[in-house]
């Protein structure tokens, strides 16, 4: 079996984003599983490894979803004992569903083992298909009319997982406001629901502990930047 991050690399899943996507992935923390344990980045899970197989978890981090600042999501691909995918799966909303379904109209096979998946405009979950976006309320008037929101303190930074016991980021009112205007400004916009195949570069691919403690220092960077366009009116 390859070492980690080629291995990482070898089975990254191909993303489809909308074509008026405003968000790109900044990077990608890999964890690579060969026995049944919690996932550090998505506390509410135990990534099950089946019998001489590995599971391969990717964390995608974006510095916004269109309703708030800083956003994390995961694919978790699992492959078998022939280094062939076996199956994959990825977060929607909080929860996490099955992404390959062979047979589904609009999904597709996975290409040389790279599974491919499709990405919510501006809320970045993922699902097998792109038009099943449509089943989810108000998927088109969150990108544009309802688009702003705060900073969020999301997992696995919330004083409830955090290593610390506290939030690892303590965003202002200031931080929030103006978080919400740029989202609602420059950010927003309509889906167009035609959906591109983006293949990410090598250089995004870390492990999740490097991610993991880049990702606080992102955020407050992120916040001056904003205090600074805003302030400087």
């Amino acid at each position: 079996m390859l070492p980690d991050h080629a291995l990482a690399l070898r089975y990254a899943p191909i993303l489809h984003f909308d074509e008026n996507e405003t968000i790109p992935v900044r990077a990608v923390g890999y964890t690579v599983f060969r026995e049944t344990a919690s996932s550090a980045s998505f506390p509410k899970r135990t990534v099950t490894v089946p019998r001489n197989g590995t599971v391969i978890e990717y964390a995608y981090y974006f510095d916004y979803d269109i309703q708030h600042m800083y956003d994390l999501e995961h694919i978790w691909v699992t492959v078998d004992s022939e280094e062939n995918v076996a199956a994959a799966e990825a977060s929607f909303h909080g929860k996490y569903l099955v992404l390959l379904v062979p047979g589904l109209q609009g999904s597709l096979e996975p290409t040389d083992g790279h599974i491919h998946a499709f990405c919510q405009p501006g809320k970045h979950a993922f699902l097998p298909a792109g038009d099943l976006f449509r089943i989810v309320p108000r998927w088109d008037v969150c990108c544009d009319k309802e688009a702003g929101g705060p900073v969020l303190i999301g997992n696995p930074f919330c004083a409830e997982y955090s290593p610390t016991g506290k939030d690892l980021f303590t965003p202002t009112k200031k931080d929030d406001a103006h978080s919400f205007r740029y989202l609602h400004d420059k950010l927003a916009f309509h889906p167009s629901m035609r959906f591109t195949e983006t293949k990410l570069i090598e250089s995004v691919y870390m492990t999740w502990e490097s991610l993991f403690e880049r990702i606080p220092g992102w955020i407050r960077d992120e916040c001056e930047r904003l205090n600074k366009l805003y302030e400087g009116e």
